[in-house]
Formats: structure tokens, sequence, C-alpha cells
């Protein structure tokens, strides 16, 4: 599996906004084990849900559901707006 360079790798948009990086990395990491490994490759290291699946030897549609149920898990950690974030 290839890496691509971090400066090749784009994470999540709606971050750049004052607090929303910080609130949200605070929030994803009360996310369970499995959800927030996902979660911080995909939207904070800008990884694919391929390069992610490869990364944790899991398929890629488990690391998209895994994916989705973090975002929803992050609502439920009262981060009402993390899905819009990481849209």
């Amino acid at each position: 599996m290839t890496h691509h360079p971090p400066h090749t790798r784009r994470p999540a948009q709606g971050l750049e906004k004052p607090g929303a990086f910080q609130l949200t990395l605070l929030r994803a990491l009360e996310l369970p084990k499995a959800y927030r490994e996902v979660f911080l490759l995909k939207e904070i290291q800008g990884y694919t849900l391929a390069e992610i699946a490869a990364i944790l030897g899991i398929s890629i549609d488990a690391a998209g559901a895994r994916w989705e149920r973090a975002r929803r898990e992050l609502v439920h950690l009262g981060d009402s707006d993390a899905i819009e974030r990481v849209r």
C-alpha cells in the first residue's frame, strides 16, 4: 500500500473555522476505538476509505460503515455540527 505524502491528502472541509478543528478532535477522541481510528484517518489525515481499509486490514465497506457511525456518534456526544463540518 502506497501512502500519499501529507501535502497531497485533503482533510475534511469545514474544519478551518475558528475552534472547529479542536472541537471535532476533542469529540472524536471520545469515540469507540474502531470509529475513532477511521474518523481520524479520514477527516483529520485525509486518507480515502480504500487507504484506510488497507491500513486497518478491513474491507472498504467496513471502513465506510465505521466512518458513518463515527459521524453519527459525534452528534450524540454533543457535537451537533459535526456532520455538516465533515460532509
